[in-house]
């Protein structure tokens, strides 16, 4: 018999649920594999792996998906995946303006979309029903079973989800995200700083895919830091790591507005006016070039002290500017030559706006892995 299909103190129920975790983990982030294949992976006895597979199709979790393409003389073996539509995935964005949600399948794929605007003075209590209804509304049907989702906001949030200080949104200071989210979708929910979020799905599909060590830079309206370490994000003690825009003497939180009364249009929006000067700049504009140069020094200086100390492996400038980002890339990559003692390589966003809420779906995504022997329990009844 296989070492790992012997229980300790011949506890087979504990056995069970473990190795019914293992076959679903393996399938959950992996290629469909036929039961040889599990069996040889596993080391569990082909028996064993075959009950396993029973019991996970008839809860609907596997499905069948064609057959081993390896020919080996006998009737052609049938692979089993993970059913991706089994359940839905969600991940929201809040910010001063309104809530954004992208809602997925298990695997973090076929996306939908969808946004409300909402008033700078919405109460707490309304910007949470506006998330969870709209998520509802993004499922195939009422019935459509929601696994988890991960939220992201303007703010420091701390291990247990809750908003300790919010400057961006009026009275969401105290806003116990999880819990609230948590209670309105019926499912297990993570929230974080929106910054941490973007810095994840950088990491897992956008411009810092393979890069464990990483600083999200937000361009927009209001500047801020997200750290990713080990491919995880840093949120450090109180969930405050990374917000070096609270440093007076920086300029991160003026810098913004500077940039944005360069353009010359008040009417404009904050994202219309930056791309204005930025645009001019890249024309050859020299008021724009030097508004532009300032705006770039003064996020280098932000960067360059939270490079010196994590010493990062790669730079993402993201945000709503990010497409206009070519502009700064050069004065920032000057300045930082200055502070640090190697510069770090900058890259400019591949998602841009969506990068919250394709963090939430991947912090939702981990919250399913985690989750996997409590799926098993439901699953075996126990």
């Amino acid at each position: 018999m296989i070492d790992a299909e012997v229980a300790p103190g011949g506890d087979q129920s504990s056995l069970r649920h473990l190795n019914t975790s293992r076959v679903l983990h393996l399938l959950y982030d992996g290629a469909p594999l036929t039961v040889n294949t599990l069996a040889r992976v596993t080391g569990l006895s082909r028996p064993t792996v075959r009950g396993i597979v029973t019991t996970l199709v008839e809860a609907g979790l596997l499905a069948p998906d064609g057959e081993d393409t390896v020919r080996t003389g006998g009737r052609p073996a049938r692979r089993y995946a993970f059913d991706r539509s089994a359940g839905r995935l969600a991940g929201i964005r809040f910010d001063v303006d309104g809530v954004w949600v992208r809602v997925t399948d298990l695997a973090g794929e076929s996306a939908v979309t969808a946004h409300v605007a909402l008033p700078s003075d919405a109460a707490a209590a309304r910007r949470i029903e506006t998330a969870v209804s709209l998520v509802r509304d993004q499922l195939p049907s009422p019935d459509t079973p929601l696994w988890a989702a991960g939220a992201g906001t303007p703010g420091i949030v701390d291990s247990d989800g809750v908003v300790r200080l919010s400057v961006a949104i009026p009275g969401w200071t105290g806003t116990e995200l999880t819990r609230d989210l948590g209670a309105g979708l019926g499912c297990r929910v993570v929230a974080a700083k929106d910054t941490n979020l973007a810095a994840l799905a950088e990491h897992r599909s956008g411009a810092a895919q393979g890069v464990p060590d990483v600083l999200y830079v937000r361009m927009a309206g209001r500047l801020g830091v997200g750290i990713l370490v080990d491919g995880l994000p840093f949120t450090g003690r109180t969930g405050a790591a990374g917000e070096i825009g609270r440093h007076p003497e920086l300029g991160w939180r003026e810098a913004p507005a500077k940039l944005f009364a360069a353009s010359g249009s008040p009417r404009d929006t904050e994202d219309e006016a930056g791309a204005l000067v930025f645009a001019r700049a890249l024309q050859g504009d020299p008021e724009a070039r030097a508004a532009v140069d300032a705006y770039a020094r003064t996020l280098a200086d932000g960067i360059g002290a939270m490079a010196l100390a994590v010493d990062t492996r790669l730079v993402v400038l993201g945000g709503g500017l990010a497409k206009w980002g070519v502009a700064v890339l050069d004065p920032i990559r000057r300045r930082l030559a200055e502070i640090c003692y190697e510069v770090p390589p900058l890259a400019l966003s591949a998602l841009t706006d969506d990068a919250v809420s394709v963090g939430g779906v991947e912090a939702a995504r981990d919250l399913v892995r985690a989750g996997m022997p409590g799926t098993v329990d439901a699953i075996l009844g126990s």
